[in-house]
């Protein structure tokens, strides 16, 4: 269960550290070098997905850890269509599905390795 909520963890921290930061440099970025909340908060995200991440490189094999990561690119891309406005094109849509279908598989077949042991 704790796991789980390491996983939980990562890919809303690192999910919302990306938007974040594309809202900051939407705004202004670095632009007179101003103080950006956006920024400064996406990137204070960023060390907690480091962190959360070095838990799970603990406990998880490598190859498995990385394609259970990559769904965080299927959460950017639906966080980005309705937080941030971009569009969602078909393209985009196949590419998250068969992301996701990806980290599914993997997934399973994980549980069909442990379930065998």
């Amino acid at each position: 269960m704790l796991n789980v909520m390491i996983w939980m963890s990562l890919v809303m921290s690192d999910t919302a550290a990306q938007l974040l930061l594309k809202k900051g440099t939407m705004e202004n970025g670095f632009i007179n070098w101003e103080p950006n909340f956006f920024i400064l908060a996406g990137y204070s995200l960023y060390i907690l997905s480091f962190l959360l991440w070095m838990q799970i490189l603990k406990t998880t094999p490598l190859y498995i850890a990385l394609c259970g990561a990559s769904i965080i690119f299927v959460t950017i891309a639906f966080g980005s269509y309705y937080f941030l406005g971009e569009p969602l094109t078909a393209k985009s849509l196949a590419g998250t599905v068969l992301v996701a279908a990806g980290v599914y598989i993997v997934g399973y077949s994980k549980k069909s390795a442990n379930s065998t042991k």
